[in-house]
């Protein structure tokens, strides 16, 4: 017999966390479509009737539960300061180091899948991505690019299409090595990734 045993306390100031933290597990394990509240309800140690007092449905647990990995992802990230005597390649390795080990780690790994397959489904995910997540990953990073190129430190260059390339690698090896398993394949170090990633950002791969 299955064992449905909460995995946490009753904590009412925590549980719309608890909540959230249960139905992404429900969600990894089945996809958002195969999961159902109740086994969200099981595994957070609530009813069904309680995930409703803090959500209206399953489609905004998932979109609560989204926010808050983005949020807690891009908080755990090291703050950018920029001056014309910055050293630009220590401190983007620095930052690089931290964004591809939240990128790569157990949480990030579990949700990125569930975005993927559901963007083109769920309007209200779109949304999301659009309003919120875009701005703070990509339009943030163009800024942060706009300001060095501003103070010389990298030549001229559209910084969106900047960013989404910086990011896009990223990504990539977090769908690759995590989400498609090629680190049983090709094992990497995190920081050689990153600092990899950076110099080819930063100086391209031509011996020049």
């Amino acid at each position: 017999m299955a064992n449905h045993a909460p995995k946490w306390t009753r904590q009412p100031d925590k549980r719309p966390d608890q909540i959230m933290e249960a139905a992404l597990e429900a969600f990894s394990r089945k996809g958002f479509r195969g999961a159902t509240m109740d086994e969200v309800a099981r595994s957070a140690g609530v009813t069904k009737g309680t995930i409703y007092l803090y959500f209206s449905s399953k489609e905004a647990v998932f979109l609560a539960s989204v926010r808050r990995e983005v949020d807690m992802l891009l908080t755990l990230v090291p703050e950018v300061r920029l001056d014309a005597d910055s050293g630009v390649e220590g401190l983007a390795k620095t930052v690089a180091r931290s964004l591809i080990g939240m990128l790569m780690s157990p949480r990030m790994t579990r949700l990125i899948p569930l975005v993927v397959a559901e963007v083109n489904h769920l309007p209200a995910l779109k949304q999301l991505y659009h309003d919120e997540l875009l701005p703070k990953a990509n339009l943030e990073l163009a800024e942060i690019l706009r300001a060095a190129m501003g103070l010389g430190i990298l030549r001229a260059l559209d910084p969106v299409i900047a960013a989404r390339a910086l990011l896009g690698m990223f990504f990539t090896f977090a769908l690759t090595q995590e989400v498609f398993g090629a680190k049983e394949v090709t094992p990497m170090d995190e920081e050689a990734i990153a600092d990899t990633i950076v110099s080819i950002f930063l100086r391209g791969v031509l011996a020049a």
